[in-house]
């Protein structure tokens, strides 16, 4: 039989063998053509994959070269083709024989080439003898076609039955019984009685036959005499990597890789044992074997895969001279390598966290009195001096108190004098207590005009407060007009989200780059965590402030970046994997 390959990898399939009735075949036409008058020599047939007899071995190497030669003039429109030619059996200077290639055709749309040896003397009558003869091989081989259509049918349907099982046993049950019914229509052609042929499929395990099924049998005993002696055969045909026979019995292994991975023992009447039966069997168990023996193979439990795959990995990596062995050690060599940096070597282990710039000094600008925005004179963005006006509020109604209150102290003060003139005692108390009370008040509209120019506190940069589009817009004492950060010195605050945070401490440092910046890489140190937790786009984290180390360059405060915080050192799985570990933690104490 042909050797099954185990795996996509073990080798390829053997070509298919020669049909085994093609050269009785042609014998018999053989002896019909000679003994209806006309000599033949040899006969050869070309054809299809499995319709191919060439001419026998020893006539000589003039007719091996022509017969291709004929085979190529050969064509529907020219379907004969004649060619003399000295073969071995030819005495030396004779006519030498005719060489005589036919086109056929049989079955539907099927053509084969015939090729004929006729000895002299040659005759017109000869050929045309052959070509009337060649009706009978037409028919012949249109009758094997159409035998060899309803086999494979057959065999579609049993390998159709069997694909339609839920498990491997129940397959390899319903594809013993089946090919045993149709081993007994074989085996009851011909014969007025029954035939009885049963079957029984071993499969091999470490060179040992296991009993798997049975025809008609579902369950046997191990030891029963029956199942030992079917086992005995199969051990046989194991031994032998070949079919054995005996008085009644035929055990048929199947071979892959020098090995063989099933016997299928057929057991029936000597008689009944034709070849045909046995051909039947050998195609069907082909066909249905690997499938079985795969399926079974599938349905074992996850870790006999898993060792399975160990062992055949390591098989390979033990081959030398065998073909992809290279690489399966490069593979063994890079995987190697993938663990031991995964798991050997120690790198930096980094919190990411986003980051935003603060000035070290802010300080806020409030609204000094009630009133209402007059002009603005800086905006957001804009460098500041100490002193510098940001913006006036509206004093027109201060202005106007300022004159009533100046004019009720000179009237007040005139009262006074005019008092002390009259030494009118009461008159003085009460003039004097009017001009204190106006100049008090015109003194609180004054320190309002005074402070009406809001001024910067420092040196620094704006960082909130466009008030330019609400000019006329009323301020409560106290509300924040502005927001100035201090550009000499500058922090970088993260936001490290809380399943980070147990793992930062003062004192670790680590690295940023800014959205401004992004080719630029900063080192920074942790100096302050806070216990305030906050929410940032949706992410729950912890304010962590850090000291810049190192030259300054150009910054702004509010500026966007990353910044990557390194809080020890382990291998890469641990830090990839530790994300995932830490909510598979939660979930499960979640759950349990």
């Amino acid at each position: 039989m042909s050797a099954i390959p185990d795996d996509p990898q073990a080798g390829e399939f053997a070509a298919p063998a020669p049909d085994e009735t093609l050269a009785p075949m042609l014998q018999a036409w053989r002896q019909r053509l000679e003994a209806a008058g006309t000599r033949c020599t040899a006969v050869a047939l070309q054809g299809e994959a499995g319709a191919t007899l060439p001419f026998p071995p020893g006539l000589g190497e003039a007719l091996a070269a022509l017969w291709p030669a004929l085979q190529a003039r050969v064509s529907a429109e020219q379907p004969v083709a004649l060619e003399r030619c000295q073969i071995a059996t030819d005495a030396k200077g004779g006519a030498g024989h005719l060489i005589m290639a036919v086109r056929i055709q049989y079955g539907q749309g099927q053509s084969a080439i015939v090729g004929l040896c006729l000895p002299p003397p040659h005759s017109e009558r000869i050929v045309q003898a052959v070509l009337l003869a060649l009706a009978s091989l037409q028919w012949s081989l249109t009758e094997h076609h159409h035998t060899a259509l309803l086999r494979t049918a057959r065999l579609l349907e049993v390998l159709g039955h069997v694909s339609s099982q839920d498990r491997a046993h129940a397959a390899a049950q319903d594809w013993v019984n089946r090919s045993a019914a149709w081993a007994r229509e074989l085996a009851a052609v011909g014969s007025a009685n029954t035939v009885g042929v049963s079957l029984a499929l071993f499969e091999v395990r470490g060179a040992t036959p296991r009993w798997w099924v049975g025809s008609d049998t579902a369950w046997a005993q191990k030891a029963a005499p029956a199942v030992l002696e079917a086992a005995e055969q199969a051990s046989r045909a194991v031994l032998a990597l070949s079919e054995v026979q005996g008085l009644g019995w035929r055990a048929l292994p199947v071979l892959a890789r020098g090995r063989a991975t099933a016997v299928l023992v057929v057991h029936g009447e000597a008689a009944a044992l034709s070849e045909e039966l046995l051909r039947v069997l050998r195609s069907s168990l082909s066909l249905a074997e690997p499938l079985l023996r795969q399926w079974r193979l599938a349905e074992r439990a996850l870790w006999q895969h898993g060792w399975d795959a160990v062992v055949h990995a390591v098989r390979q990596l033990g081959r030398d001279g065998e073909q992809g062995h290279l690489r399966w050690k490069l593979a063994a060599a890079g995987s190697l390598l993938a663990a031991v940096l995964l798991l050997g070597l120690p790198f930096d282990e980094r919190v990411t966290a986003p980051l935003v710039i603060e000035g070290q000094t802010r300080q806020l600008v409030t609204a000094p009195f009630e009133g209402f925005v007059a002009h603005v004179r800086a905006r957001p963005g804009e460098r500041v001096h100490e002193g510098q006006h940001l913006l006036d509020m509206e004093t027109r109604e201060l202005k106007v108190e300022q004159a009533k209150f100046l004019s009720d102290r000179e009237q007040a003060s005139g009262k006074l004098r005019q008092a002390m003139a009259e030494h009118d005692a009461p008159a003085v108390a009460q003039a004097a207590a009017q001009v204190q009370q106006a100049q008090a008040q015109l003194g609180l509209v004054e320190n309002k005009l005074a402070r009406a120019a809001v001024l910067s506190p420092l040196d620094g940069l704006v960082v909130s407060g466009d008030w330019d589009q609400h000019l006329g817009a009323p301020l409560e004492v106290g509300k924040q007009l502005f927001e100035i950060a201090a550009v000499d010195q500058y922090r970088v605050v993260l936001h490290v989200a809380d399943h980070d945070i147990a793992r930062i401490r003062a004192g670790l440092g680590g690295e940023l780059r800014l959205a401004g910046a992004p080719q630029q890489t900063s080192p920074f140190r942790v100096s302050l965590v806070t216990a305030t937790a906050s929410v940032q786009e949706g992410s729950n984290g912890f304010r962590v402030e850090a000291d810049w180390l190192g030259p300054v360059p150009t910054l702004s405060p509010g500026m966007q970046g990353v910044g990557k915080i390194t809080v020890g050192r382990a291998n890469l799985l641990t830090i990839w994997t530790r994300s995932s570990i830490d909510w598979l933690r939660m979930k499960w104490w979640t759950w349990w």
